[in-house]
């Protein structure tokens, strides 16, 4: 890459936004990272950390004394289990997404990538594609969409460039080893077979997602950052589902092959719903950018093992 660019990465710290931040760190950008506190620390690159608050406009300013060519928005909170959720989301997802627009349209910055999700479409069956009817069936997904609103409403405003992704589940092993993302399918099943010697679903196993390994999904932002913003949204998909029975069947194998016991995989029986296939298309941004999508729940449902290892050791 000719000269560095300045790319901001607000919860470049968080579960995702830490291995974006690493993988642009290793392409030669220069990052920013935005985050409420410092966690933790990246270990291997080098990054400036802001710390800010994205629903207090006022500590926002610290961006206006900095150079930023690119934005990648993941701070959110997707907490959904929480009492105050649907404050705290409406909160930080949606007015949170004004405020940094507000700062940014206000600098010259050349493309804002905000992470939408696909649970904008409310279905879990079915081809889902991006002109597929909105039907968000929870506040995770109302908020989200509400924030596309404002990245098309500063387009218009601002002429803020913008690119949307509406990703599925991605997936990888948390770099910290305090991670409050256990509750994400992969780590939960992998957590559930160490902790309890058991893999116990809530669900009869059958339903589908569609999941993405995250360093997948940060070579797309990448691919992004080198094209000019189209201003339109794009789903981030593998293009492949897995029934979560068969996920739990990679943590059940992998677990064996390590500390060689076989557990059991317990399913919820009184579930008795008949789930459809799902398929997320990602053709549109296949179009854009090309992009392959690589399996690699093993290596990571081993390296969840191992920082599950480590915690235990301690």
């Amino acid at each position: 890459m000719h000269g560095k660019k300045n790319v901001l990465v607000t919860g470049g710290l968080g579960n995702l936004g830490s291995w974006i931040s690493r993988y642009l760190a290793q392409k030669g950008y220069k990052i920013f990272i935005l985050s409420q506190s410092a966690k933790y620390e990246l270990e291997g690159i080098e990054y400036t950390l802001i710390e800010a608050d994205i629903t207090d406009s006022h500590s926002l300013k610290k961006l206006e004394v900095i150079t930023i060519d690119y934005c990648v928005h993941l701070a959110s909170f997707n907490e959904f289990f929480l009492p105050d959720y649907p404050q705290r989301a409406l909160q930080i997802n949606t007015l949170g997404t004004r405020n940094l627009l507000e700062v940014l349209s206000k600098k010259s910055i050349k493309h804002f990538i905000y992470f939408s999700t696909f649970h904008v479409y409310g279905v879990n069956k079915g081809i889902i594609n991006e002109e597929s009817p909105l039907m968000p069936k929870n506040d995770y997904a109302s908020t989200h969409l509400f924030a596309e609103y404002y990245c098309s409403q500063f387009k218009s405003t601002h002429d803020l460039n913008y690119t949307i992704l509406r990703l599925t589940n991605s997936y990888g092993c948390p770099m910290d080893n305090n991670s409050n993302k256990w509750y994400l399918a992969l780590n939960d099943l992998t957590q559930s077979a160490y902790k309890h010697k058991e893999i116990l679903l809530q669900s009869n196993g059958e339903v589908q997602r569609d999941f993405i390994y995250m360093e997948d999904v940060a070579s797309v932002v990448e691919k992004l950052l080198q094209k000019a913003p189209t201003n339109t949204i794009y789903n981030l998909s593998a293009k492949k589902s897995y029934k979560i029975l068969e996920l739990a069947k990679m943590v059940q194998s992998v677990y064996q092959q390590r500390y060689n016991v076989l557990l059991p995989i317990k399913i919820n029986s009184k579930d008795t719903t008949l789930y459809e296939d799902l398929v997320v298309d990602n053709n549109k941004l296949k179009q854009l950018v090309g992009y392959n999508s690589t399996i690699m729940f093993t290596q990571e449902i081993n390296k969840i093992f191992n920082l599950l290892d480590m915690k235990h050791e301690r």
